[in-house]
């Protein structure tokens, strides 16, 4: 697979023998599946944000906004910091190496390891440097041609004042650090700020992106081949796993294990098998293996036949879905479904076998078309099996 560069009204993926022409827009939507922030969105949200993905950025920084002021009426979240300084009293633990070397006793001081409670922590500091990044991107927008200039200007100013806001509580305004959002634990006094998090995480990790600005804007996004792959990967998980987990179905990634004896000698040396969406329904005893593929459905060295699928993809489905027989309980129907993306070659393709008791499937998505229709049709890995 060949990636061209970003233009503004599309971006040009070659796939295998045929090729799709994706718009940025729909990338964007994509991203929107794929983010944190997507599962902190309400209904009324997800509908705006999907009808409109080039507006995700100003709906972030809108959702970004509202959760800091929040915040800042009844105060940001504390926590403890480490620090170390030198101290004219006793604090918490001496640091008895610095203290002798500086000689600090003679003069009336100690070195001192302690913890404080402050707002000045890396969860407020991650935000922080979000406001001031989605003001400045708001600003080099307004300097575009952008419709609505005034409403822009507003939102930009309201993100430098409250970020402004923060730095006058305590809070250090820095370089971001890109782990923050990972290093984040939550209990329930402060599982509110899940959502702003995931509004910062998103406006800093995507750099803004904006149609009307053209090849810069989408520095953010991974162009390669891998960063392609790995999107339609991660956007199809998440957005599984929001609409479906209402219904009844647990969804995620998963290492699947090999049905080998414990004590053989060869267990050690098995590849891993990793599914990239597994669901499962107790209740309805169902359970679903989804393998992502960012590439053709079909095999060149079949054209001549008048194409065929895959053959590597549908072993590595095939072994998935059967080596789970004697580790699941007999009543549960495993089924396999390959979802590969749309080329200009095969627009729609979606065929269905029974082998050994399982359904399969190879099904592909439209990423060129609307997003209500790559909404249903992402739904339909579940829908059609029922």
């Amino acid at each position: 697979m060949t990636v061209s560069e970003p233009d503004d009204d599309a971006v040009g993926v070659v796939v295998g023998e045929g090729s799709t022409r994706i718009p940025i827009r729909n990338l964007w939507l994509l991203y929107l599946y794929a983010s944190e922030l997507y599962e902190h969105l309400s209904a009324s949200e997800r509908v705006q944000a999907e009808s409109n993905p080039t507006a995700l950025a100003d709906l972030a920084a809108r959702i970004l906004l509202a959760e800091v002021r929040s915040r800042m009426r009844r105060g940001l979240t504390p926590g403890y910091v480490a620090r170390h300084e030198v101290l004219t009293h006793v604090r918490d633990r001496v640091d008895q190496i610095t203290t002798a070397r500086g000689m600090l006793l003679e003069r009336g001081r100690v070195a001192c390891d302690f913890e404080e409670l402050t707002v000045d922590t890396p969860r407020n500091r991650y935000v922080c440097a979000a406001l001031l990044t989605a003001a400045r991107w708001l600003g080099d927008r307004k300097a575009s041609r952008s419709a609505e200039p005034s409403r822009i200007s507003t939102l930009a100013h309201d993100c430098r004042a409250v970020a402004a806001d923060m730095q006058r509580l305590g809070v250090t305004a820095g370089r971001p650090d890109p782990l923050t959002p990972r290093t984040q634990t939550y209990s329930r006094f402060d599982s509110d700020d899940c959502r702003m998090i995931a509004a910062a995480q998103l406006l800093l990790e995507l750099t803004l992106p904006s149609h009307s600005s053209g090849r810069t804007a989408l520095r953010g996004l991974d162009w390669s081949e891998h960063g392609l792959r790995r999107l339609f990967e991660e956007a199809v998980r998440r957005f599984l796993a929001v609409h479906l987990r209402p219904e009844g179905w647990a969804v995620g990634k998963q290492q699947l294990r090999w049905p080998s004896s414990s004590t053989s000698s060869m267990g050690r040396m098995l590849p891993v098998m990793e599914a990239d969406v597994v669901l499962e329904h107790r209740r309805d005893r169902r359970r679903i293996v989804l393998d992502t593929k960012f590439t053709t459905p079909l095999s060149h060295r079949s054209a001549h036949r008048g194409g065929g699928l895959r053959s590597e993809h549908l072993y590595q489905l095939y072994t998935y879905v059967r080596s789970q027989e004697d580790v699941l309980a007999r009543n549960v129907r495993t089924e396999g479904v390959l979802l590969y993306p749309a080329t200009e070659q095969i627009a729609a393709l979606e065929v269905t076998t029974e082998m050994q008791g399982h359904r399969f499937r190879v099904m592909t998505v439209d990423l060129a078309t609307s997003p209500t229709t790559i909404h249903d049709r992402l739904l339909s890995v579940v829908a059609s099996f029922s």
